[in-house]
Formats: structure tokens, sequence, C-alpha cells
């Protein structure tokens, strides 16, 4: 399972980490079955019907409004104040669509606003966000010096550099959030980021207890939250092949919000691995002509091998190499990762290890490295991959996706 390299990580709430705690009180057991039932009974997700948030029509149509009333203040009076703005709605709709267009229209405009403003402390705060997203890492490294030199808000400010930290692999600065990833706290997102700690330590059950908790606590009218907190549950789900499961929460979320690519997207893959192609490849057409993303075009592709058309499968496996080319011709750093992923499943082991490696000199978080051990293999390099397979379990972390190199891991250490 892949996802949008950029998108998911823009204006994100929640980073990635783990910690084990020792002393902390376990969290109350959720097993497999619980898990299940959350999806009916306990009225985990919540419906429409339950809980009633704006029309996805209206949702969006105010935010294209608000795109075009900023774009027509600036077509008569340049700020740096109306560049900023039409940059956050930007950044909104790109992490709602998907289309990379809007992420790079929303970095220009932010960079044009910093350049008639140079101490605007919002900017600031959301061109470090965004160059981080496009895992432009030392200048947002910079930004966010910049930011908080001008005192820009301290909350935002922590979240967006624990985000570019986790991102970078940069663990050891996060022994605070580490500690606490076992304690309630009454904060939606917080409850997500601390489910986030919970998945990387393995502990799916943890991760849904904080999930469930986290709405809970939901007030709000606003789609694009509480379909993104679904979608996060079905992922840590699908992480842990739980595919029966993790199909209501991206149903939830895609009903909520059907412009939401990163629901739609997990969405076609759960019905896909039930055996739905009619249903997957309805939604996997509807995401690739939003997106125009070739990591679902290649995701297309399986489908259609699955459901017998190999000719269409390998045309649609051409188009998707053709867009992670135009895609690394301009943002390598943001779609190594994924461009890797996709080479190593079409059997090109070479690229994928060249790949690997620009991503891990640019962040050496675990799935860094476990993607380098898997190139590595592949390629022939098993020295390397011994290695990078050590660099992952010296992490101490978890993931589900850890279990991908245990294989390496068992062969680095047979008796020769």
């Amino acid at each position: 399972m892949q996802t949008n390299p950029i998108f998911t990580r823009l204006g994100a709430v929640a980073a990635l980490l783990l910690v084990g705690c020792a002393g902390n009180p376990p969290l109350p057991a959720v097993d497999d079955a619980t898990v299940a039932s959350f999806a009916g009974d306990l009225g985990y997700p919540l419906s429409m019907e339950r809980l009633r948030t704006t029309d996805s029509l209206l949702f969006m149509g105010n935010l294209d409004a608000r795109i075009e009333t900023h774009q027509g203040f600036l077509a008569n009076n340049e700020s740096a104040q109306h560049h900023a703005a039409l940059a956050g709605a930007l950044n909104q709709r790109f992490r709602i669509l998907g289309r990379l267009k809007d992420g790079e229209d929303a970095l220009a405009h932010l960079q044009r606003a910093l350049a008639l403003d140079p101490d605007h402390a919002d900017a600031q705060l959301a061109l470090a966000s965004t160059l981080s997203a496009f895992h432009r890492f030392d200048e947002a490294t910079q930004a966010i010096a910049r930011a908080r030199e001008l005192h820009a808000n301290a909350a935002v400010l922590t979240r967006i550099e624990r985000d570019l930290n986790v991102a970078q692999g940069r663990y050891d600065t996060l022994a605070e959030d580490f500690a606490q990833s076992r304690e309630p706290v009454a904060d939606f997102f917080e409850l997500a980021h601390r489910a986030d700690l919970r998945m990387l330590q393995g502990d799916l059950e943890g991760a849904t207890h904080w999930y469930r908790a986290a709405q809970g606590l939901y007030v709000d009218v606003d789609p694009l939250s509480l379909a993104w907190l679904y979608t996060q549950q079905g992922i840590a789900l699908l992480r842990h092949g739980k595919f029966d499961q993790a199909q209501p929460f991206f149903a939830a979320a895609h009903q909520r919000l059907p412009q939401f690519a990163l629901a739609t997207e997990h969405l076609a893959e759960c019905e896909f691995r039930l055996g739905n192609f009619d249903r997957a490849r309805s939604l996997y057409h509807e995401v690739i002509a939003q997106t125009a993303n070739p990591e679902f075009i290649a995701a297309l592709a399986d489908v259609e091998r699955a459901a017998g058309d190999e000719a269409l499968a390998q045309s649609l496996l051409t188009q998707a190499q053709k867009g992670y080319a135009d895609l690394l011709g301009r943002h390598r750093a943001a779609y190594a990762e994924h461009a890797a992923e996709f080479l190593l499943s079409i059997n090109q082991p070479a690229e994928a290890l060249t790949l690997a490696r620009e991503n891990l000199a640019l962040r050496r978080d675990i799935g860094s490295w476990i993607l380098m051990a898997r190139s590595s293999e592949a390629a022939g390099d098993f020295t390397g991959a011994c290695r990078a397979n050590q660099e992952a379990r010296a992490l101490h972390l978890n993931p589900p996706e850890l279990a991908e190199i245990n294989d390496i891991a068992r062969r680095c250490t047979a008796p020769t």
C-alpha cells in the first residue's frame, strides 16, 4: 500500500512516530472482533445520519469561491496577505483533490508573499510546511527558523517542526511525544497524532482506541477533518492486511467527501482486495481523472490484470511509468520513494535502488531504510540489504511494514 507522498502530508495534523515507553499503563485491549465491530454496533464510523457535516458540493464550492476571490483581489492589487490567503486555500484543495498543480501554485504564492513582506509570520509557517511536503527539507528548516524569529504561532510552529523531524527520521528529537503516546488528551488532532504513535509501534488496538476517541471529540461540521480521521483509521487497518475491516472507514470518508482522493484510492484498493473488481475499477477511474497520479494508474493495472486483461494492464503500466518520469523531473525529492516502489513492482531494481539511495540521503526514517533494504536485495546487493535492515531495526520501531524485510533479516543472521 502506498499513498501520495505530498498531499497526505500537506497541512498534516498528525506526525508518524513511535516510542516504547516503559512504566505506562497499557491501553484497554481491543481485539480483532472488537475492531471489526466498530464499523457497526458501536457507531464507528458514524453515519451521515448520526453526525451531519457540510454537504461536500457546498464545501468544495465554498473553497473554490475563496480561491477565485483571492485571485480576483490579486489581479487588481497585489499584496502579501492575499498571496498567503490564496496559498492556504490552494493547499487545502490540494490536500483534498490531490492535484499537484494546486500544491505548486500554493508554493509559488507563498514565495511571492514573502518577497513582498519577508516578516509575514503566517506565510513563513505555511512555507515551511509546504516545502517539507515537497521534501525540500533544508529550505523548510530555514523557514522554521525565520518563523521562530518572527514569533509565529508557537503551537503551529511546534507541529510543523515535529512533522519535519519525523519526515527526516529524527526520532531522538521527539522524546516528549514518545513519552505521551499512551496518555489520553482531550484534543481531536492530538489524539489522532497519538494513534499514529501507537501504529508505528505496531499497536493497532491502541491506535484504534485513540482514533475512535478522537471521533467522540468531533463537534464541527467540516467534512474534511472527519473524512481524514476515518481514512487514517482505514489506513491503519489496511497496513495490517485487514481489508474487510478497513473498507467501511474508507466508504464513510468517501460518503462525506467524495472528492477526497486519499479516501477514494484506498477504498478502491480495498474493493480490489475484496474481489469487487468493477467497483474498484470505477473508483480508480474517478481518482485518476481527478489527480492523474501514476500510482493510481499502476493500481488500476493490477485490477485489469486480475480481471484477465493483460494488454490493458501493460498499457496502464506504460502510462504510469511515463507519469513517474514526469513527476521525477518536476519534484524528484518528493517522488523518489514512490517511484522506487513502482520500479520494484515492474522489476527494475537497479533504477529503484538509485532512487532509494537518493531518498535515504534526504530522510532516514524507518520507511526509507525498509525501502533501501528491499531495493538492495532486489538489485543483488545483499551486503547493502543487510546493512539497511540493521539500521531499520536499530530505530526500535515496529510498523507493520517492517515484516517486509523479515526474510532479509533471517538471511543476514543465518550461519554461512
